[in-house]
């Protein structure tokens, strides 16, 4: 449980530094579109890739190393997070810039999911998997809740480049803990090669 706990808190740590993004995003989007259509569109973006690229990533992570595509999947948003900082901070971030970075997202977002899923079954013993599970809901629950709070409290000190800045420093803080933990790969049966 110990090496799963220390995945967990990285887990959760970028997942409400990523939600805190997504918030901030889309109060950003509004003030500059006046539109509502600006935020389901980003929605669109993300969701769409994920849905068309999840039976392909569940059937990659099965083949793979399960902790690498966790990191690549955190990698690649952190990328993500850098390029709309970047564009903000220089004055050229526009709306559909949000829909490309959206997509990206989207895509290495359903690795990450399969991946994370995967590796608790080979880190733990079964008699821990209903807590593993309860700690799993909680860190979605937790950054549901918690992020907008967290993120429209500091809006306005730090504002949107600052929530970028935390989101960034979250990914580092989730592929550090990777880096620190051990995550077994099952052992390929003949049915596997095949």
């Amino acid at each position: 449980m110990f090496g799963f706990t220390i995945v967990w808190i990285g887990q959760i740590i970028s997942l409400l530094g990523t939600s805190m993004t997504g918030f901030a995003m889309t109060i950003w989007a509004y003030e500059k579109t006046n539109a509502a259509t600006a935020l389901a569109m980003i929605g669109f973006f993300f969701v769409t890739p994920m849905l068309i690229a999840s039976p392909f990533a569940g059937a990659l992570v099965d083949r793979s190393n399960r902790k690498l595509m966790m990191m690549v999947s955190d990698l690649a948003s952190g990328i993500a997070t850098i390029i709309i900082l970047i564009l903000y901070s220089t004055g050229h971030l526009e709306i559909w810039h949000l829909f490309i970075t959206s997509a990206f997202q989207g895509v290495f977002q359903s690795f990450q999911w399969p991946a994370y899923s995967a590796a608790i079954s080979t880190m733990i013993p079964k008699e821990q998997y209903g807590r593993a599970n309860g700690m799993l809901s909680l860190a979605d629950t937790a950054s549901n809740i918690f992020a907008p709070i967290l993120a429209g409290a500091l809006l306005g000190f730090i504002g949107f480049s600052g929530i970028l800045l935390i989101d960034i420093a979250t990914f580092v803080f989730a592929i550090g803990a990777l880096l620190f933990v051990h995550i077994p790969q099952p052992k390929i049966t003949q049915e596997g090669l095949q």
